[in-house]
């Protein structure tokens, strides 16, 4: 479903959209790591994937806070969400691949379908 290697995001809060590149993310039997850079500093990144598209990670900045990330993948190759850090801000994210998507590739679905459906 997520193709591992390079990704751009961004996150939004207060009607600042920060931009996370590089960025480069792994994904494997339901577990992903990454790691990459933005206006805050360094962070790496540690969580989970289910086969319904739902990740949920958290992204630690190098000697600073967390934050959570808890999204879904929109069926096109992005993963939309909200960030929380202490459960006191919030805001939404989005992360992409970067570079072309091999649309043929991925699994042909219907409009309201699961990955799983036939």
């Amino acid at each position: 479903m997520y193709p591992s290697g390079a990704w751009k995001g961004y996150w939004e809060q207060d009607g600042y959209r920060g931009t996370m590149h590089p960025l480069e993310f792994h994904f494997a039997a339901g577990r992903v790591t990454g790691s990459g850079y933005d206006v805050v500093g360094r962070f790496t990144f540690s969580g989970t994937y289910d086969d319904s598209g739902h990740v949920s990670m958290v992204k630690q900045y190098s000697g600073a806070h967390q934050v959570i990330y808890e999204g879904t993948w929109d069926g096109e190759g992005t993963i939309f969400g909200q960030w929380t850090i202490s459960g006191v801000w919030s805001g939404p994210f989005a992360l992409s691949p970067d570079g072309e998507l091999n649309v043929a590739e991925l699994p042909i679905m219907s409009v309201g379908a699961s990955p799983d459906d036939d």
